[in-house]
């Protein structure tokens, strides 16, 4: 009995590894992509939420058209952080993958 639960206990590390081995790769994937765009969105979500303040303040553009600017500089600013809960999400699936191996 001892051994056939030593057995499976070996199948299923042998059939999760290579899961782990992916949900890894693609996490390292993500990151790279996250901090090679990070400071692009960043950078350019912060040129929309200025140039829409200061045309508003100095009257270059109505109030509903600087409010768009304002809308599209948040969600371009937000990006990085949708990205990098990606990240934690395909982290802790790899940490639910690594629990099979202490059954």
């Amino acid at each position: 009995m001892k051994a056939i639960r030593w057995l499976l206990k070996l199948v299923l590390v042998m059939i999760t590894l290579p899961l782990i081995l992916a949900v890894w790769l693609a996490k390292w994937f993500v990151v790279f992509l996250h901090h090679c765009s990070a400071w692009f969105f960043y950078l350019l979500g912060s040129v929309l939420l200025v140039t829409a303040m200061l045309s508003f303040l100095l009257q270059q553009s109505q109030g509903m058209e600087a409010l768009q600017m304002l809308i599209g500089g948040f969600v371009i600013f937000m990006i990085p952080q949708v990205v990098g809960s990606v990240v934690v999400l395909l982290e802790l699936a790899a940490v639910m993958l690594q629990q099979v191996w202490y059954i």
